[in-house]
């Protein structure tokens, strides 16, 4: 059939070429759109909280060298949560496997001033009931949360630094607008 070694390479080579191509398309072709969860698919929420002034009522106010550690602290939240520079709002995660999140909001908490200001530390308990949503086989379900309430924020031996909190959005379900406003 072959007559000299370099044409039955040549031959070898594009069966070998042929074969590649034609198990690379079945694979691809196996894929489904749904077998990869996109990037930008919803997933859990973050609750937003806005920091508002509570002498005029209507002004975004920063806290100063706010730090905010979940309570009791263990693996479910990172402690403390890493917020960056605090402006207007900070997004925090909601524990998923209980319906009740705590968490402790300190503000000059001295990680700049060494202590010019003594740190002033409230908690707030959130309450709220879990609804899973099913996304998609490749992206699974989601929590979103629901009947969202807060306690009364406790105050330390310092005083208390949150004057009032109000909820905007009782339900958790995107990161569009702040759920709660904090009035300090």
């Amino acid at each position: 059939m072959f007559k000299n070694s370099f044409v039955r390479k040549r031959y070898y080579m594009r069966v070998l070429k042929y074969l590649l191509f034609t198990l690379s398309a079945i694979f691809i072709s196996g894929c489904e759109r749904d077998d990869i969860c996109a990037e930008g698919t919803p997933t859990t929420p973050l609750l937003i909280i806005k920091f508002i002034d509570s002498e005029n009522g209507t002004e975004i106010k920063a806290p100063i060298e706010l730090q905010v550690k979940a309570v009791p602290i263990d693996m479910d939240i990172e402690n403390p949560l890493e917020l960056g520079g605090v402006t207007d709002s900070i997004s925090i995660p909601l524990r998923t496997n209980t319906s009740i999140t705590d968490y402790e909001l300190t503000i000059n908490s001295n990680t700049t001033n060494e202590a010019e200001t003594p740190a002033n530390t409230d908690i707030i308990s959130i309450q709220y009931t879990t609804v899973e949503e099913y996304v998609s086989s490749a992206c699974g379900f989601k929590i979103n949360y629901e009947g969202l309430t807060i306690s009364p924020p406790e105050a330390g031996d310092d005083g208390s630094w949150i004057k009032e909190i109000t909820i905007q959005r009782e339900d958790v379900t995107d990161e569009t607008t702040a759920h709660i406003f904090i009035f300090h």
